[in-house]
């Protein structure tokens, strides 16, 4: 039975195990980077497809869905079918920060004009 004064438990050996846990998690993540480089993914079993971007999870730079359906890399499936996602498909085109279809856009810079412009 360990108790908290082991050897192993001192701060320098727990501090390197740390490291090497660290270490491990950025090849890991490294790795599945490339390995879903320039396909879509789907999630676990899923149907639904997703597009792909990068975003940095403990200091790594790693595959995510741009909707955020998933926050585990580890999960996403390559493939190269066509992105299904509907939030994926509306973030990909900027909608999502824009004007919704229908709306007209308010262009703040734009001088006033009417009959009212000059009071």
């Amino acid at each position: 039975m360990r108790t908290a004064n082991t050897p192993d438990d001192e701060p320098g050996r727990r501090a390197d195990r740390e490291q090497a846990d660290v270490g491990h998690l950025a090849a890991v993540l490294s790795r599945r980077r490339a390995e879903l480089a320039g396909h879509n993914a789907v999630i676990g079993g899923g149907e639904v497809v997703h597009a792909l971007t990068e975003a940095v999870w403990a200091g790594v730079r790693v595959p995510a869905v741009p909707c955020h359906a998933s926050a585990d890399p580890l999960r996403l499936r390559p493939t190269d079918a066509p992105v299904s996602c509907r939030r994926c498909l509306r973030r990909l085109a900027g909608r999502d920060h824009g004007v919704p279809e229908g709306q007209l856009t308010l262009d703040a810079a734009a001088p006033p004009s009417g009959p009212d412009a000059t009071r």
